[in-house]
């Protein structure tokens, strides 16, 4: 048995997408074949896997799963991918909606790049000047949800921060679930002018740091505006390239929401059996 498969990635944020409108997963337990193809080093190896699916409501279905199996609600970086595949195999045009656990999303392909519209967000969704102690002291930070939950933490020299101190923070930051229940994805965040940023993610699901993170994008924007008066579009720059984030603040909430960033097709192939052995 083979599975036809693409290798994506979206600044970095890398995914393999499948074709599911024919259910070529039938016969798999989907969370444990998504754990067994995305280890790096003895299979194929993804932050994450996507399938595209036949939708009632819109041009088709996401559904988004982290490397560790679990199924997520929404993925910025991801979205961008699967709308260019989905253009690719002519499954919808240059402008498309599509379905996700977090509600249906608009996207449109900009040249070589991706843009993804996102639904509203109530600036009373943001939890600003929150203060805990994780396990290393308390610290300041900032909570908001982006279809998945982010956390913000700001902080001087980010590019610089230790890999280790980085891993360390996120991971108890990520599994507090006295404080997010659902866990949480924790970014850290140094503004370096009006309109840019530079974003380190530890992703809840891939638990570990990730070149990008496209909600956690939006998030550490609309937080920094917030708090830092940092000005829309915003370039969010990620350890695995850059990212354009667009808002505009309406009283109570932010409207026209959307994330703007390259999205590659770097490879195609076939899953062969070896790959989801344990």
């Amino acid at each position: 048995m083979r599975i036809k498969f693409f290798k994506m990635n979206g600044a970095g944020n890398d995914f393999i997408v499948i074709d599911n409108r024919e259910n070529v997963l039938k016969d798999f337990e989907v969370s444990h074949f998504v754990r067994m193809v995305c280890r790096r080093g003895k299979s194929i190896g993804a932050d994450g896997l996507m399938l595209l699916e036949h939708s009632d409501l819109a041009d088709f279905k996401m559904r988004y799963f982290n490397s560790d199996g679990s199924e997520g609600e929404m993925c910025g970086n991801g979205a961008r991918c699967i709308a260019r595949f989905a253009n690719l195999i002519g499954v919808a045009g240059q402008k498309m909606r599509f379905e996700t656990i977090a509600g249906i999303h608009e996207a449109v392909i900009v040249g070589e790049e991706v843009r993804i519209m996102f639904p509203s967000l109530k600036v009373n969704d943001f939890k600003l000047f929150q203060r805990h102690d994780f396990g290393f002291g308390p610290i300041e930070y900032h909570f908001g949800t982006v279809g998945v939950p982010h956390v913000v933490i700001f902080r001087q020299n980010v590019e610089s921060m230790e890999d280790e101190l980085l891993l360390n923070w996120g991971r108890k930051i990520r599994y507090a679930l006295d404080v997010f229940p659902r866990g949480t994805n924790v970014n850290f965040v140094e503004v370096v002018g009006p309109s840019r940023i530079i974003v380190r993610t530890y992703e809840r699901g891939v638990e570990n740091e990730t070149l990008a993170c496209g909600t956690g994008s939006i998030a550490s924007s609309i937080v920094s505006f917030l708090i830092h008066a940092v000005e829309p579009p915003v370039t969010v720059k990620a350890r695995g390239g850059e990212l354009k984030v667009g808002f505009e603040r309406h009283d109570n909430e932010f409207k026209n929401v959307y994330l703007q960033g390259d999205a590659r097709i770097v490879a195609e192939g076939y899953i062969l059996p070896d790959a989801w052995k344990e």
